[in-house]
């Protein structure tokens, strides 16, 4: 299997590719085709991790199975497909995680958090299981829970976007607004591209202000994503 990399500068796994690392919004993943996976095999296509999905499988015919089914949203096929590899590799945590991310999209919350607590027990210091644990907790209803499991990423690793952003959404939704708003000023601090980010510190303030900070947020994603930025002032208000 491919290792997964961290973005802490002690971590001993590997940088993604720069291709590789750049992050995108959740559009991409209904705007790419076969094509596009063709072309760039283990591009990301959810923000929910710090790398591809796909990059955790060293079979590069096997990762292209694994891209297609996810820019299909084949979530079933893809639990299916990672559960036939454990039968061969039942030791290869990273076919766990593939499964568990198929199951939390199918909102199958309990065997995920069972199949992702044993592999943060195998592996403490790769941050993608426990960004997955903190997910499946607030898509299950207990977001204080999930904020818990990604304080604790965030202390193993502080410099994953996508965990300050997790942890901003397990924030917002227990109704820590000023917690969840740094949480995702601390995502684009690290990584001023990613757009999930800058529409959930948009989607708060829109609710507490100020509103100068609102403004700010919605014209770096119009510069990401002008298509979510121009729905989002849409459907918001702004507080002054």
């Amino acid at each position: 299997m491919r290792p997964a990399s961290g973005s802490s500068p002690t971590s001993t796994r590997p940088r993604p590719d720069p291709i590789v690392g750049k992050h995108a919004a959740a559009i991409l993943f209904a705007l790419c085709t076969a094509a596009c996976a063709a072309a760039l095999p283990f591009i990301p296509v959810t923000p929910l991790l710090s790398t591809a999905l796909s990059s955790r499988v060293n079979d590069d015919a096997l990762a292209k199975q694994v891209v297609e089914m996810e820019i299909r949203k084949d979530w079933v096929g893809l639990a299916k497909f990672a559960a036939a590899r454990m039968v061969t590799e039942p030791e290869e945590i990273d076919w766990w995680v593939i499964l568990a991310f198929a199951q939390i999209q199918q909102k199958e919350f309990k065997p995920a958090i069972a199949l992702l607590e044993r592999a943060i027990a195998r592996s403490p210091e790769d941050i993608d299981p426990r960004n997955l644990l903190g997910e499946a907790y607030r898509q299950s209803g207990d977001p204080a829970r999930a904020a818990e499991i990604l304080e604790r990423a965030v202390y193993i690793n502080s410099n994953t976007a996508q965990t300050r952003y997790l942890l901003g959404e397990a924030y917002r939704d227990d109704n820590r607004l000023e917690r969840a708003k740094q949480a995702y000023r601390d995502a684009v601090l690290i990584d001023a591209e990613f757009s999930p980010a800058w529409a959930s510190l948009a989607g708060v303030l829109a609710r507490t202000g100020p509103s100068e900070e609102f403004e700010e947020a919605i014209k770096q994603l119009t510069l990401l994503e002008p298509q979510i930025a121009k729905q989002l002032m849409g459907t918001v208000k702004p507080k002054p």
